[in-house]
């Protein structure tokens, strides 16, 4: 069984590798991400799941690119 710290980790280590132009953190039972623009932009999610749509959407509006999770073949 894996640990609500673990699950949480494990989603900022993905979210940080899909999304390296933001900075994304967990605190006090939210999750945030700020883009590095002036001004910069600021996301709040509940889950990490909602806070990587809203990235995701932020990257198709600005022309982005989402790297992958892993690098390599996928098979």
């Amino acid at each position: 069984m894996t640990s609500e710290l673990a699950e949480r980790q494990r989603a900022l280590e993905l979210l940080r590798t899909a999304f390296p132009d933001y900075r994304i953190v967990f605190s006090k039972g939210r999750w945030a991400a700020v883009s590095a623009g002036s001004p910069p932009a600021v996301w709040f999610a509940e889950t990490p799941s909602s806070l990587c749509g809203q990235l995701f959407q932020a990257q198709l509006r600005n022309g982005g690119t989402v790297v992958p999770f892993r690098d390599g073949d996928p098979s």
